[in-house]
């Protein structure tokens, strides 16, 4: 009896379902002339974009169980332990490199403070990041003129970008942003001069000199040698003066119109991006200093040189005379070394021991930054941006990838690794480092 009684009671039941939803369900049907549906690979894809870019469903929440279309905020203090390697220079010092490692950048770390916030609604958000660190240290600048140098360095950076969201996802989110970035380079750089190299390249100098000289009074002995000794040494002055501080002749001439000074220098020095090199290479000496200075180091020496040539004349006439002697050959050759003593002096004289000054400029900068949740608690993030494009830096770049840990719904970490490059050389100003080392942070979202 119970089996048959409660057979009835189930079709009372699924009689009263059906007359309550009005006519029985269907099976689908496609109208007569329509092909059934089809399905493709790229569904999931035309899914997400839907879902997560056009009209999320399901919208990335900074602050989770806060209205994501709402104002939301984060501050987070960082710490970068970057090492640095590049060349830095300012005024008419020489380039100084620089390399060193994280360990040794917190050494000679006088202070810094970093730190980055956000402001976001809906999609649209406010990206600022800045530091300001302040460092000094000392090296070997591996130059002939230069063995030793210290620097004291100071870096402000401070960047605010407009940044929006096109993928807006419950497990993750990717932003663009523009905007620009803010940058302070403070110098001071104090050398060390190298005494001996000061007085290699002197002497250098002063044998180019002295031979171009010797040369002059051979070409002239034979028209003047019936004339007295000071004929000749006047005529040979006038001739070195007049060619000494010359410029070089336009002319495809013959060698006799190219000043004492391009015979010295041979070809064109080589230059660094605008700041001169002092590290020779073939020995020629305008790869050791600049042609301003070389001019100047002979400019003061003239007293040396008119000297010079007066003894080397005594000595040449002496010699096609047949009277040449010990005394006469001593003179010239002590006035030889004077000439190179005095060419050093004027040498040292004209080199900087000390530069100083600061620059500021401002980046243009466009990028990209992402999140991927893997968890709800852990989470990968990454960041890359490029920017200056000769409107305040030649080119600058600014990589991050990171791990993160929610801690709470308000609190997080990251940790990872940043790297910057900066190239910039304007204004009697060079700065071209890479930067980079572990990043830390802590942040709070409210």
């Amino acid at each position: 009896m119970k089996p048959i009684r409660l057979s009835t009671i189930l079709a009372a039941l699924a009689l009263a379902a059906t007359l309550h939803a009005g006519t029985p369900t269907r099976p689908e049907v496609n109208p007569p002339g329509e092909a059934p549906a089809t399905h493709s690979f790229l569904d999931p894809i035309e899914g997400f974009a839907h879902d997560s870019i056009l009209r999320p469903t399901a919208p990335f929440e900074l602050v989770p169980g806060k209205d994501p279309n709402g104002w939301s905020f984060v501050i987070e203090p960082y710490v970068w332990a970057m090492g640095i390697e590049g060349k830095t220079g300012v005024g008419g010092l020489p380039a100084m490199n620089v390399n060193v490692d994280a360990i040794n950048v917190i050494r000679h770390l006088d202070w810094a403070i970093f730190s980055k916030a956000e402001i976001r609604k809906g999609r649209w958000g406010i990206l600022a990041d800045g530091y300001y660190a302040a460092l000094s240290g000392s090296g070997d600048l591996g130059s002939v003129l230069y063995k030793s140098g210290s620097l004291q360095m100071q870096q402000g950076l401070a960047s605010l970008s407009l940044a929006y969201r096109i993928i807006d996802d419950r497990r993750g989110f990717l932003d663009v942003y523009a905007g620009a970035r803010y940058n302070y380079l403070g110098v001071q750089m104090d050398l060390t001069q190298d005494s001996s190299g000061i007085d290699a390249l002197g002497q250098q100098i002063s044998n180019r000199v002295a031979s171009d000289i010797s040369t002059k009074i051979q070409s002239l002995i034979g028209s003047f040698l019936p004339q007295t000794e000071a004929a000749v040494a006047g005529a040979v002055e006038d001739e070195v003066a007049s060619t000494l501080l010359s410029k070089s002749s336009k002319s495809k001439a013959s060698p006799k119109n190219i000043g004492l000074l391009e015979r010295l220098e041979g070809p064109s020095p080589r230059r660094d991006r605008g700041i001169e090199r002092v590290r020779p290479q073939d020995g020629k000496i305008v790869q050791a200093i600049d042609r301003g200075k070389l001019r100047d180091v002979l400019a003061s020496a003239k007293g040396d040189i008119r000297a010079y040539i007066r003894a080397e004349t005594a000595a040449r006439l002496a010699a096609a005379k047949g009277t040449l002697t010990g005394d006469i050959q001593a003179r010239a050759d002590a006035a030889k070394n004077k000439l190179a003593k005095g060419i050093s002096n004027a040498l040292e004289q004209s080199l900087p021991t000390h530069g100083a000054g600061s620059q500021w400029w401002v980046d243009p900068i466009v990028g990209l930054r992402g999140q991927i949740n893997i968890t709800r608690w852990l989470f990968l993030a990454a960041q890359g941006d490029v920017g200056g494009f000769g409107a305040g830096s030649q080119i600058t770049w600014n990589t991050q990838a990171t791990v993160g840990f929610n801690f709470t719904r308000n609190i997080f970490a990251e940790l990872g690794y940043r790297y910057m490059y900066v190239d910039y050389n304007k204004n009697n100003f060079l700065y071209q480092m890479n930067s980079f080392g572990l990043f830390s942070s802590i942040g709070v979202k409210f």
